[in-house]
């Protein structure tokens, strides 16, 4: 009987490994700081300022498993899972995991690699090569946007193409799922790249439309245009980008964050990074955004730093100060803390963040 139950384990094991992925890779990282803000609106109508601990303000907090398994003559089976965290809290998004990445597919080096599954916007990888900050979460190409390029995609078939001599596509489908309303909650984008030695130019182009299937929130379900270049000159690094988001105007609900209906948001941008040491690095930009129907404009400059203790480790440090309008309200950072109406904001940020 042993001699059974042993075999039988032997010949479980040998069916596992046969099967196995070639490789599997646990990775993450963990950001976590201080944070201060003024002239933050309060619902009294008072403005106050705001000294708090700081989770995600120069990136998000995530860990992941990735795979890789060769199937021959090329081809190979990918996957990723990725989910964010609070380090403050260690408490993921609510009733959420695998909240940026859950997709299985096929990738080949000739032919590109196909998703199955929820997948990154083709907007927020768009927007981290072509913001001199580096898309931080706090300040940054997200600030007249209210980040409406990141995150995730849900339900999204994605295509990868091979590099072509520099030049490179992407595209993203989404399906929104419903019955009698194909396209309700769909999402579509194309995204494109050309890079040389020195110079690279990014395009994307994003539609994303609500439940029922239209263009009615201006940082929510709407179009999105962006573009940008970037030219390298030994350490320093020039970048400058476009952005444009345009709703449907008979279908354009206010909210919190568009409170005059405003159907079309524009954002220009320019900035430099300069690595003055292996260790060492500097960052500056200046961004500025017009919304119409009295959305107003606004002016943000951001200077920022960061300093490498190791290959997995640095040190950040990000300031940064929004002069609004007299009827914008546009907050220092992103996604929160927005001021009164035509009042400027300050903010800044410091921190450490590892990779493993």
């Amino acid at each position: 009987m042993r001699k059974i139950i042993f075999c039988a384990s032997l010949m479980a094991f040998s069916a596992c490994n046969t099967y196995a992925q070639s490789t599997v890779t646990l990775y993450g990282r963990v950001s976590s700081g201080l944070d201060f803000v003024t002239n933050v609106a309060t619902p009294n109508g008072q403005s106050k300022n705001n000294f708090r601990f700081g989770s995600d303000q120069y990136g998000y907090s995530w860990f992941g498993l990735t795979g890789n398994e060769d199937l021959g003559g090329g081809l190979h089976a990918v996957f990723k899972l990725e989910s964010l965290f609070t380090s403050g809290t260690g408490q993921t998004p609510p009733n959420t995991i695998f909240t940026r990445d859950a997709y299985v597919g096929l990738s080949a080096d000739k032919y590109g690699s196909i998703w199955f599954g929820e997948a990154m916007s083709l907007t927020d990888e768009t927007g981290w090569y072509i913001d001199p900050l580096g898309e931080q979460v706090g300040i940054g190409v997200g600030n007249f946007a209210f980040g409406r390029a990141w995150g995730p995609r849900s339900n999204v078939v994605t295509y990868n193409s091979p590099n072509w001599a520099g030049f490179s596509f992407r595209v993203q489908d989404g399906f929104g799922n419903k019955a009698g309303n194909f396209r309700g909650g769909r999402q579509f984008s194309v995204s494109a790249q050309y890079t040389l030695t020195s110079f690279a130019a990014y395009g994307v182009y994003e539609e994303v439309r609500d439940t029922n299937g239209k263009y009615s929130s201006l940082y929510a379900a709407s179009r999105e245009y962006m573009a940008g270049a970037t030219y390298t000159l030994g350490g320093l690094k020039f970048y400058t980008g476009y952005q444009q988001l345009v709703s449907s105007g008979q279908d354009t609900v206010a909210d919190t964050f568009n409170p005059s209906a405003a159907t079309r948001s524009q954002q220009e941008w320019i900035g430099a990074s300069y690595q003055a040491s292996p260790a060492l690095s500097v960052q500056a930009a200046w961004y500025h955004g017009n919304v119409n129907h009295g959305g107003g404009t606004g002016n943000l400059g951001a200077v920022g730093t960061t300093y490498n203790l190791s290959k997995r480790t640095f040190l950040y440090l990000t300031v940064g100060a929004m002069f609004n309008g007299k009827s914008a309200a546009f907050p220092v950072e992103t996604a929160d803390s927005q001021p009164l109406p035509g009042h400027n904001q300050q903010g800044g940020y410091f921190g450490i963040m590892h990779y493993f």
